[in-house]
């Protein structure tokens, strides 16, 4: 349902920040079980994320287009500029991709300033180097399923994209978690959900525990005043 709602909202192509970065926002609460529903929570997060959101998609659509753009820029060139020049390309590539990762959950997760986001996922993406090839390797094969048969097999496409985007969602929690966000691990269960009689064998223990130790702290004053 949250992927289906992300490809409605990413139709107007301008949104497509905006509806990944709520997709995440969902799949975050679902990965650590907070979750309370989702079309709601959804767009709740859209609204939220709408402006920022938009900012760093349009920031990265030019990126996109200026990296597809270089592409197709190798002709008359000598073949070892060429060769300099796709290494450079694949380059920015790789941390294009990076970015993409790492950027929309970044800003589901945190409020900052577009600029710091986006500084934010390339670094974070570099200390994550293991784990960013992993998500780039994954996330790449689904948009190329996405590219060369959306046609053919479309619910698996789409079951592909569930799939990923809570995959990258669980990564992205142990990334949060790394960085130092308390509120990202799973917490244990309240006080106030354990079952009375739960509660009641613990106080009791505690009373068994403690019992023996103010008997001997009482012995100890009586030993002392005499």
């Amino acid at each position: 349902m949250t992927v289906l709602l992300t490809i409605i909202c990413s139709l107007p192509v301008l949104t497509v920040g905006t509806a990944v970065s709520a997709c995440y926002d969902v799949m975050i609460r679902i990965a650590l079980d907070r979750d309370n529903g989702i079309i709601k929570p959804y767009f709740r997060a859209f609204g939220k994320n709408f402006k920022k959101g938009t900012i760093i998609w349009l920031i990265c659509l030019v990126g996109i287009i200026f990296i597809g753009a270089n592409y197709y820029e190798f002709e008359g060139i000598s073949e070892g500029v060429r060769s300099v020049i796709m290494v450079i390309v694949l380059l920015l590539t790789v941390l294009m991709g990076f970015v993409l990762i790492y950027v929309f959950p970044l800003q589901a997760r945190y409020e900052n300033k577009v600029g710091t986001t986006l500084k934010n996922a390339l670094f974070i993406s570099i200390v994550q180097f293991p784990r960013s090839i992993g998500l780039l390797v994954i996330n790449g094969l689904m948009v190329a399923l996405g590219a060369f048969a959306p046609a053919v097999i479309p619910l698996l496409l789409f079951a592909e994209c569930s799939a990923v985007f809570y995959f990258t969602a669980t990564n992205m929690i142990k990334v949060f978690v790394a960085l130092g966000d308390e509120d990202a691990k799973k917490k244990p269960v309240d006080e106030d959900e354990i079952p009375a009689e739960e509660c009641d064998s613990e106080e009791a223990e505690e009373q068994v525990n403690t019992s023996p130790l103010e008997e001997n702290k009482d012995a100890e004053e009586d030993v002392s005043q005499e």
